[in-house]
């Protein structure tokens, strides 16, 4: 991780959190939950609290494991880390529109969307890896996500049979940010280039399925100025996208001007990144687009 030292500038909270492990949290879920959830839920995890930027996130301060919680299986919370709620408070997917969630297995971001929805409306979650669709078609069930409609296709070559209202792009990334995935290794140069093209792709053909007016989010799990910054550049050059500015209560700063011996030549500052340190979470980066 040394190669972000200079674009850190907590670098000593930030190499301490990523030494830990990353706070439980859940997020409620208001499709299934009931009026005695928070009591429930204390029952289970006294030292609960409620996140102070969104408020369906709660911390859970133990070392119980929050999948094997009797609320977990009847569907009433989501075990979800605090930063990947993100993206769609940014998408803010309401009722009654049609929402694409372009890389959506497992399914927490996609039943998030649903429950903001409340079951209204039409969502898309699509993953193309088949083997994780089964968890995919699991979290949606146990969660009540009816609205949810689950297809299996490349995101660079899903159909133009219908235009979205809203879409996230939740982008394949190398991961740098997830602790769990690669304990906040730094990626190869060669991956990093690899999937920054996959995730140019994903993005141009996000912008033909969306419809005029629309909103599209994209987000990685990542702390590569190659996978986020950069691809924000391309996407603004070859797409008729306009770039929005990302406001949000969590604790954050902006993006990165520059990397190494690369200027981006776009305002970072609409964009967002949130590091292990701010949320006791994963890292993440999240940029609005408009159509």
């Amino acid at each position: 991780m040394e190669r972000y030292k200079t674009i850190i500038k907590d670098w000593q909270k930030f190499q301490e959190e990523c030494q830990r492990d990353a706070r439980q949290t859940v997020r409620k879920n208001p499709l299934k939950s009931r009026e005695n959830f928070e009591e429930k839920l204390r029952e289970d995890f006294p030292e609960a609290e409620q996140a102070d930027w969104n408020p369906q996130i709660f911390r859970l301060n133990s070392e119980k494991t929050a999948g094997k919680s009797q609320l977990h299986w009847l569907g009433e919370y989501y075990v979800q880390e605090e930063s990947a709620s993100l993206p769609v408070e940014v998408l803010n997917p309401e009722p009654g529109e049609k929402v694409l969630d372009m890389c959506a297995a497992p399914g927490g971001k996609s039943t998030q969307i649903a429950a903001k929805m409340n079951n209204k409306g039409l969502l898309i979650s699509n993953d193309d890896n088949a083997k994780r669709l089964k968890s995919l078609h699991a979290n949606i069930y146990r969660t009540g996500a009816a609205i949810s409609r689950v297809t299996n296709y490349d995101g660079r070559r899903i159909p133009k049979k219908q235009k979205f209202d809203k879409i996230l792009v939740d982008a394949p990334c190398s991961g740098e940010g997830n602790n769990a995935r690669r304990s906040f290794q730094a990626a190869s140069q060669s991956e990093l280039q690899s999937l920054s093209e996959v995730q140019q792709k994903l993005m141009e053909n996000a912008e033909k399925l969306l419809k005029d007016s629309g909103t599209i989010v994209y987000s990685t799990c990542t702390f590569a100025p190659e996978e986020n910054e950069a691809v924000v550049e391309k996407v603004l050059e070859e797409t008729d996208l306009e770039l929005e500015k990302v406001e949000t209560d969590a604790e954050h700063v902006r993006g990165v001007e520059e990397f190494e011996d690369r200027k981006f030549d776009f305002d970072t500052s609409k964009t967002v990144r949130i590091y292990p340190h701010h949320l006791k979470s994963g890292g993440i980066f999240v940029a609005r687009f408009r159509k």
